[in-house]
């Protein structure tokens, strides 16, 4: 019986270290196939409570779990209960809301696991890099994606990925030459790819990713340190609007378009989306607790263009999204949609910013790679709906629940305290 166990728990972690490994590359490389490794993880996880191997150690529960458990359900009930307000249920909105949730056992079963089966990831994250660099073909306008995902998750995702492989640099040990390879080619893979989607939203995210590995490495934030990012960014940011012919166009285009939308032209790429955001605003203050139901801010638009509010091109493109994650919550679900994509982004935040002061190396810097990755979905939401497809929400939950994991391991060692969480 002991010697099954010990293959049970054995395939366990070599089924999750290669899951692990291949999720961020086939979410570029197949269509659906970050949604079905997120199901075999899931799957694997409830093995793991059904079986129970003796070998592995307990859950090991604690405060930082429960707050993270509440975050990752408050979801599912904000549309529950905005859905109940407006008595009209659905099942669509639960699809990708209930992600959330459904990572919570497969984090569980990760904080389970050896700490090295969870930082497969490091070689995940370059590897995709790489992979969507590879698959780039002409889109629309000489902007480059891929086929198996629109051009703005694309060029985030690329961009997120390729930082992330640079600041795993050393994150197990000082890494071989080679693996150091792949993570700078990984880096530089993102980067070109984010730039040749024009995908420029995510590009804000920048400063904000340098300020946390500043605080990372220093301890806190040192002023002369940020006035010297702060020169080198300006530098950077100057050269590649100079000699990038991508950059240089989708910046101008931004000043074009906002000149565009003050005289009278909204119906620009800027303009449609500042339409759509006082359109959520208002429909926000308007019904503020419960908005007017997950679905219902496309049922607005055409009330909204015949009132003379927003464009018939607004109004159309509203009825897919609002190109604002935070402003679509509120107008669909109120005050308490709104409090559950806080409490999404800002509890696992908090749970990365903590395990930065930890007194292990690798932790502080699981929660540093952590704090980078949902940072990054801040600041794309605030031009896109980057959590609005199933496949999104997947990588975003399940990357959360990865280096949550490896900042909560249970193999650590030690005791939980505010040094060592």
């Amino acid at each position: 019986m002991i010697k099954i166990k010990l293959h049970y728990a054995s395939l366990v972690e070599t089924g999750a270290a290669f899951l692990i490994l291949i999720y961020p590359s086939l979410m570029f490389a197949v269509k659906g196939g970050m949604n079905g490794v997120f199901l075999l993880l899931l799957l694997l996880s409830l093995g793991v409570w059904a079986y129970r191997p003796g070998e592995m150690q307990p859950i090991a529960w604690n405060r930082k779990m429960t707050f993270y458990l509440l975050a990752m359900a408050s979801m599912p009930i904000a549309i529950f209960m905005s859905q109940s307000y407006h008595h009209h249920y659905s099942g669509h909105p639960y699809d990708a809301a209930s992600r959330y949730l459904l990572a919570a056992p497969i984090f569980m079963m990760l904080r389970r696991v050896r700490f090295g089966a969870v930082a497969m990831v490091q070689y995940g994250f370059p590897l995709a890099a790489i992979a969507g660099c590879l698959m780039l073909k002409p889109i629309i306008d000489g902007r480059y994606g891929i086929a198996t995902l629109d051009l703005i998750h694309f060029g985030d995702f690329e961009l997120v990925l390729g930082v992330l492989s640079v600041l795993s640099i050393n994150w197990t040990g000082r890494d071989a030459l080679l693996l150091r390879s792949l993570k700078i080619i990984g880096f530089l893979a993102g980067i070109y790819a984010s730039i040749i989607s024009g995908s420029r939203g995510g590009w804000i995210s920048l400063p904000i990713f340098l300020a946390i590995f500043i605080y990372f490495r220093f301890g806190k934030i040192h002023l002369k340190a940020l006035i010297a990012a702060s020169l080198m960014l300006v530098v950077a940011g100057v050269s590649a609007y100079n000699f990038s012919r991508e950059i240089h166009h989708r910046i101008t285009e931004v000043g074009s378009e906002l000149a565009a939308f003050q005289h009278g032209n909204p119906d620009t790429s800027t303009g449609i989306r500042l339409q759509l955001f006082k359109a959520a605003a208002e429909i926000f203050v308007q019904n503020p607790v419960f908005g007017v139901g997950p679905e219902g801010f496309a049922r607005e638009m055409d009330p909204m263009q015949r009132a003379g509010k927003i464009t018939a091109m607004a109004a159309e493109l509203g009825k897919g999204e609002v190109h604002n994650e935070l402003l679509s919550k509120a107008a669909g679900m109120g005050m308490i949609g709104l409090i559950a994509m806080l409490s999404i982004y800002l509890v696992p935040s908090r749970i990365f910013y903590l395990s930065m002061r930890s007194d292990t190396a690798r932790v502080r810097q699981a929660g540093m790679l952590g704090l980078v990755f949902v940072s990054s979905f801040v600041v794309f939401g605030l031009t896109a709906e980057t959590l609005n497809l199933t496949m999104a929400t997947a990588f975003f939950s399940l990357t959360v629940a990865v280096l949550l994991a490896a900042c909560l391991n249970i193999h650590h060692g030690g005791h939980a305290s505010p040094n060592n969480p």
